[in-house]
Formats: C-alpha cells, structure tokens, sequence
C-alpha cells in the first residue's frame, strides 16, 4: 500500500527539517511572509519562484526561543546577526513535490513516481486531514501554527497501464 511509504516519506522529511539547525554566513535579514531558496543562506525570492524553498514563518529574537509548536516541525536557522528563523516550507496548490535529496525541505517535481505528492489545497488556517477538501485515505495534512498554514497533499497516482 502506498500511504504507509508516502506517510512516512513525509515524516522523515519533517523529521530531518526538525533537527536541521544550520547557521549561515550574513546576508539580508529576512522577514516573517518572505521566501527563501535554501535553509544554509538567507536569499529571499519571491514566492512563487521556483526555487523558493521555505517560507519564513516566524522571526524570534532570542535565538534560545522556540519556534510555535505545531503538528509539523519547523526548519530552525539561527543567522551569525542573532536570533532564529523559523521555516515552513513554501508548497504552491497545484504544484508536485518530492523530499528533496538533502531531507530538509520538498523540491518540485513532475507529477509521476512513488514518493511524488500533490498539493491539493493550501489553506490558511491550522486544521488538519478534516479541513482539507476531498479528504480521502491517501490524504496527508502538514500543519503549521505560524502563520496559520495547512498543506493537504495526496499521492500522485499513476496512470493505468
């Protein structure tokens, strides 16, 4: 059954984003609602570009602070200025996605293969499976507190033989 690898290929995905605490080297200070290519440097783009990774969600000053507790963990990056940026990552309704070859983040993809999910909604609200239209088995729900953000994904299906 494919949910069980879809599950917890989003689960290692999380996982990994929620341990990644990377410092990098200067560059602009980014801002809660701002896009990021990557997690190692802050370079804001905008976020319907493709290779806007992560949205910030939350800018703390304390860099012993927390990032908002949620059902998903957020990527933590702690800049040499001080303070922590808490990441979610930027998934566009619509598009295709798979876990990305570093673990901590989704890269886009086409819409074919095992691991490939779709963005079926993006809500902006923190609910979960039961907020998503068309929820259905293969469902999988990302939610994030800050800023209220629910991804409801589902397993690209291939095409009948």
């Amino acid at each position: 059954m494919r949910k069980p690898v879809l599950v917890i290929a989003a689960l290692a995905v999380t996982a990994a984003a929620a341990f990644a605490f990377v410092k990098f080297s200067g560059g602009p200070e980014a801002r809660a609602g701002e896009c990021l290519v990557g997690s190692s440097d802050v370079v804001t783009t905008g976020c319907t570009a493709d290779d806007a990774r992560f949205k910030v969600g939350k800018v703390l000053a304390d860099p012993a602070a927390s990032c908002p507790a949620g059902d998903d963990e957020y990527v933590q990056v702690a800049p040499k200025s001080g303070g922590k940026l808490c990441l979610l990552p930027n998934l566009v309704e619509g598009a295709c996605y798979q876990p990305s070859d570093t673990g901590d983040s989704w890269g886009r993809a086409a819409c074919t293969g095992d691991e490939t999910v779709k963005v079926t909604k993006v809500l902006a609200a923190a609910g979960g499976d039961a907020e998503c239209p068309d929820a259905g088995d293969d469902l999988i729900s990302i939610v994030y507190p800050e800023p209220p953000t629910t991804y409801c994904l589902s397993p690209v299906r291939k095409a009948p033989a």
